[in-house]
């Protein structure tokens, strides 16, 4: 009808969560899971969103503005995509995982030819740490990046707290860790959970390690994780404590995300959530 518009050709989106960061490095990391993302569906639009207001406020600050979760969902419907795929950039399910479930499945009770906005609806795709293969395929992912290469050599990977509540997936991705490298020096620790530092500790003295690799278990590293882990400030940084006891202690500089190997991952995890549904065709 003449004067009401024509709507556009949707073949979907994608939003790409993320808790947020303000390095260089960070947003490196999201600009090219955004790339891959678009070369996977390059006829649907791919959006990203921080989940960390501190973050968001910080770079509005320097007058850049990033939508949050439920900001950044709304935009998407609002312009006429009526199917969603939401790809948190998270390890596990834990806290920030959780935080997502009520704005999807509250904006879903709207979908359907009868709900009051009309959309398809919304999927939320997995975290790297969902389905038992899920694992598998991530410790040996981890283990093909940071395989000790002598017997007095362990690699530490530190999970910060934005992980809350996910001890059980850091237990299980310790347990095929185990599997895969016999000799346990691959080791899962936590800043504020299970297994702390005191576990850790015990693990090196137990398997004899003289030289520890620090890794910051996160896909984009804050500088809250550098200073835990190796912060000059910080006298109960990892390092330090770990230097205290007679280790030789190097630190990685890179988060998870900056590997190629892991960021495929999470293009597995969308694939199979998009296919589900017979979404983003």
């Amino acid at each position: 009808m003449k004067g009401h518009g024509k709507k556009i050709e949707s073949h979907g989106a994608v939003l790409l969560v993320s808790i947020g960061t303000t390095q260089a490095e960070g947003r490196a990391v999201i600009d090219s899971c955004v790339k891959k993302i678009q070369n996977l569906y390059p006829k649907a639009e791919v959006a990203y969103s921080f989940t960390s207001e501190p973050v968001r406020l910080v770079l509005r600050e320097q007058n850049e503005f990033i939508q949050g979760p439920l900001a950044a969902i709304t935009s998407l419907l609002d312009k006429g995509h009526s199917q969603v795929v939401v790809q948190p950039l998270f390890i596990t399910s834990g806290a920030r995982y959780h935080e997502l479930y009520p704005i999807i499945t509250t904006l879903n009770d709207l979908a359907g030819a009868h709900g009051a906005v009309g959309f398809d609806g919304i999927l939320i795709s997995s975290s790297l740490l969902m389905n038992p293969e899920d694992y598998v395929d991530t410790a040996k992912a981890i283990e093909s990046i940071f395989a000790p290469k002598a017997k007095d050599e362990a690699v530490v990977l530190v999970s910060p707290t934005a992980e809350g509540g996910a001890e059980p997936a850091l237990c299980q991705l310790q347990m095929i860790l185990d599997d895969i490298c016999p000799g346990g020096q691959m080791i899962i620790g936590t800043v504020n959970g299970y297994p702390d530092f005191e576990k850790v500790k015990k693990r090196l003295s137990h398997i004899g390690a003289k030289k520890v690799k620090l890794v910051p278990l996160t896909i984009v590293p804050g500088i809250h994780a550098w200073i835990e882990l190796s912060g000059d400030a910080n006298n109960q940084s990892w390092q330090k404590q770990l230097e205290s006891i007679g280790c030789s202690v190097t630190v990685e500089t890179k988060g998870l995300g900056e590997y190629e190997v892991i960021t495929d991952l999470f293009m597995n995890r969308l694939k199979r959530t998009a296919v589900s549904h017979n979404f983003l065709k």
